[in-house]
């Protein structure tokens, strides 16, 4: 009778174990990516070393590559080399996507104000944590110094070279640049001023409000870009705001959101818009008008919200269980970042709203149908060992304490070891309307669709 477990866990699944669940898979796949995969360049061991750090068990971080920069895209098949899993650097694409790195860094930030928890209590954890933070500030001197053109916005670049010993060498991808990205970066610095302990702190806090004061003096240019545009760089204002309490950003920021909502959520637009392409957009704006209500009380913001996320729902196919766009296509693609931030939105709005039952059932059909089933997460690590201080409660490692295991991880979905792919997101899922069933996926990793998920998870839902 003990196989019968696993199926009825999953029946009984709830969003609080959803977020658990997502929060370990996110932690323990950067851990995965920056510190061991090598996709992207990597800086000595030697560089990142720090007071903090110097005692721990050295196994801790033996054979780590941290990166400075990760690549834009790779083949997550795992390849076996001296009896370890390793990824395959012949399938790396070789490009920068600036704000992939962007969110990389802002995620490791938040992961180092988590693991800072355990400072008295495991200090091979908090080590941790003091060592992404050393990652993040080599990270954003990296980017500084790279991934800045001629006018000193940061951009996308190209590798031509990765090699320490020629010379490091990056070329533009292309002159255009976005608000929204310098606005990434802004809050990557800010963040890291707030937590690193050196003369270098002043420097971060003051680079990430010169980038600030740009874009409150290019406002009017602001007004003139895309929704997509739009959209991110609202939410990369609500991300900034959140961690500075700046008047001068939550101003600009009031003032962006009025904006997108007046020129995109009207009824002309909605009439004559593709709406198949709609559902980032919409979910990310759903998370900014929540974001602004919860940062200014503004009753407009949680009303826009509201608005937002009726039309979310109307997505929603109760019988198939998962949402499905507005299209006539046979086949349906929906990227994996459609797919977490609808999930979000659906979590955020049972935690809001007294009467949450339909949020809840919405949320847990797309997570067991849309994520799981669809075979989307390509693995995912196994859950903690029992002598793990994070398997318990409070982390105090009382077996009255102990979490159970599908706070870490789904049975139905295979750990890395067992079927050598890497613990990410593949790109996109294509749905069958005809067979009402999803074909496997392409096995991929986007960079950017990764960290931004992520980043999504550890900010959102912490």
């Amino acid at each position: 009778m003990k196989y019968i477990g696993p199926f009825l866990k999953i029946n009984k699944i709830k969003p609080d174990n959803i977020k658990s669940q997502l929060f370990y898979l996110t932690k323990e796949s950067l851990k995965q990516i920056v510190l061991y995969s090598k996709c992207g360049i990597t800086v000595p061991n030697k560089d990142i070393k720090s007071k903090n750090i110097s005692n721990v068990d050295i196994t801790t971080f033996k054979n780590v590559s941290p990166l400075l920069c990760l690549y834009r895209k790779a083949n997550p098949n795992l390849i076996n080399m001296d009896n370890k899993l390793c990824w395959n650097e012949d399938k790396f694409k070789k490009e920068i996507n600036i704000d992939s790195n962007a969110f990389m860094t802002l995620s490791l930030l938040e992961l180092s104000s988590y693991y800072n928890n355990f400072k008295d209590i495991d200090k091979n954890k908090y080590s941790l944590g003091q060592l992404y933070n050393n990652i993040c500030k080599k990270q954003l001197e990296f980017y500084a110094e790279y991934f800045r053109n001629t006018q000193g916005v940061f951009v996308d670049k190209k590798c031509e070279d990765s090699s320490y010993i020629n010379g490091l060498k990056f070329t533009d991808k292309n002159k255009k640049f976005d608000f929204s990205t310098q606005a990434l970066l802004m809050c990557a610095y800010y963040k890291c001023s707030s937590l690193v302990e050196d003369k270098d702190s002043e420097q971060f806090k003051n680079f990430s409000f010169d980038i600030l004061n740009m874009l409150v003096e290019l406002k009017s240019e602001l007004y003139e870009q895309s929704f997509s545009e739009l959209t991110k760089l609202c939410f990369a204002l609500n991300i900034f705001h959140s961690y500075s309490k700046d008047k001068s950003c939550k101003k600009l920021l009031i003032d962006i959101s009025e904006l997108i909502f007046e020129n995109f959520y009207n009824d002309e637009y909605l009439l004559n818009t593709n709406k198949k392409d709609s559902v980032e957009n919409d979910t990310i704006n759903y998370i900014n008008y929540i974001l602004i209500y919860k940062h200014t009380n503004i009753i407009k913001a949680k009303e826009n919200a509201a608005f937002i996320y009726k039309k979310l729902l109307n997505l929603y196919d109760a019988e198939k269980g998962i949402f499905i766009k507005n299209t006539s296509e046979k086949n349906i693609e929906f990227s994996c970042l459609e797919i977490l931030s609808y999930l979000i939105s659906c979590i955020i709005d049972s935690n809001l709203n007294e009467e949450k039952n339909k949020s809840n059932l919405i949320a847990i059909d797309i997570f067991k149908n849309q994520l799981l089933n669809s075979g989307l997460i390509l693995s995912w690590p196994e859950a903690p060992a029992l002598n793990n201080v994070e398997r318990y409660k409070n982390f105090s490692l009382k077996s009255e304490d102990l979490i159970e295991e599908q706070n870490f991880r789904m049975s139905s979905i295979q750990s890395p070891e067992t079927c050598e792919l890497a613990p990410v997101f593949a790109k996109y899922v294509t749905y069958s309307k005809k067979k009402e069933s999803f074909k496997s996926p392409k096995i991929s990793f986007d960079s950017y669709k990764n960290m931004y998920i992520f980043f999504l998870i550890l900010h959102i839902l912490k």
